[in-house]
């Protein structure tokens, strides 16, 4: 940057590279920190990494995703938090803060995963597609992180974050006593979900 800057413009700026430093993410769809659910008390939390991000003008938005349970965690329900992510088109705007960004961006892979990871959910009317919210950095789980994620198969233990063998792509087939309950299923142990969609448009029939 050159020119005057402002004081505090000026020490939101460190702040932001020193949190993306620390803890940024990218992927093909942009760059992303993520922070816990109630984290003030000892880092910055979302709000305030948005707060820093509007003084320097930077456009972004603020979701919410869930990360794994801890290990040594009690609750095995995955950790809720506040993910703050900067559009790839967007990321130009926050270049001249931080130059060493530039270089990095550019090499990201154009067939570098995205944000979402995208199950096929067998319904009574048809196939739908479901979203799941989680931070950016999901690809990179290790195996058991992404066991407690609940994104392996539930039958084969298949890890379903592998996008290049379309017999195993992941169905949300859940039990018929946990209806609620997400349940992670690849396309060989489902049927690619046509056993479910039968079965749950014979009930819907039998209802109506």
């Amino acid at each position: 940057m050159t020119g005057a800057v402002a004081p505090e413009v000026r020490a939101a700026q460190r702040r932001i590279v020193s949190t993306i430093n620390a803890s940024g993410k990218l992927n093909g769809d942009g760059l992303a920190l993520w922070r816990e659910a109630n984290c003030g008390e000892w880092k910055a939390t979302a709000a305030d990494i948005s707060r820093d991000l509007d003084l320097l003008q930077v456009p972004h938005t603020i979701v919410t995703a869930f990360r794994f349970p801890l290990a040594s965690s009690y609750s095995k329900a995955m950790r809720e938090g506040e993910e703050v992510r900067i559009l790839r088109r967007d990321l130009p705007h926050l270049v001249p803060w931080m130059p060493s960004l530039e270089q990095t961006v550019t090499d990201i892979p154009e067939d570098a995963p995205g944000w979402d990871f995208i199950l096929f959910q067998p319904r009574a009317e048809g196939m739908a597609l479901a979203k799941l919210v989680l931070p950016t950095e999901w690809p990179a789980w290790s195996k058991k992180q992404t066991r407690a994620a609940r994104l392996v198969c539930a039958e084969c233990d298949y890890d379903l974050r592998d996008p290049e063998d379309e017999t195993r792509l992941p169905y949300d087939v859940r039990l018929p006593d946990q209806p609620k309950r997400r349940r992670p299923v690849c396309g060989q142990c489902c049927n690619n979900g046509v056993d479910e969609m039968e079965r749950l448009a014979a009930l819907a029939g039998t209802s109506s």
